[in-house]
């Protein structure tokens, strides 16, 4: 779970914590703020950069990736958004777990390449 800061209507403002670290912020219980984020460079050898509730990212492919969640979501219904520098960012939705999610990068003709700099951050419950 997490801790859960949730602004309600009529009631103000209530808080539940697990100790699991993750702070989510809601409003009438909808999260607002992101469940996890990963700056990483997927060329050959993948470097993460910077993250937030990533554990790891794994090249499966040229220009596919894993993305492994540090904790897991409360379920597969979130929201991926992504930038890659080497044209644009396709997200695989299909493959979307509660501890994992399957991104590609692909130059504008759509064939896949590995991307030096790709972003992703994902929001949900």
């Amino acid at each position: 779970m997490a801790t859960i800061l949730n602004a309600q209507s009529g009631v103000g403002l209530t808080q539940t914590a697990d100790g699991s670290g993750i702070v989510k912020l809601q409003s009438n219980g909808v999260t607002t703020n992101a469940l996890a984020w990963v700056n990483f460079s997927g060329v050959t050898t993948v470097t993460v950069r910077a993250q937030y509730n990533v554990s790891s990212v794994t090249r499966t492919a040229t220009g596919s990736y894993t993305v492994n969640f540090t904790n897991a979501t409360a379920d597969a219904n979130y929201v991926v958004v992504g930038t890659g520098s080497v044209g644009f960012f396709v997200k695989q939705g299909v493959s979307q777990t509660t501890t994992a999610f399957y991104v590609s990068t692909a130059i504008t003709s759509g064939v896949n390449a590995d991307d030096i700099y790709t972003n992703c951050v994902v929001f949900g419950n």
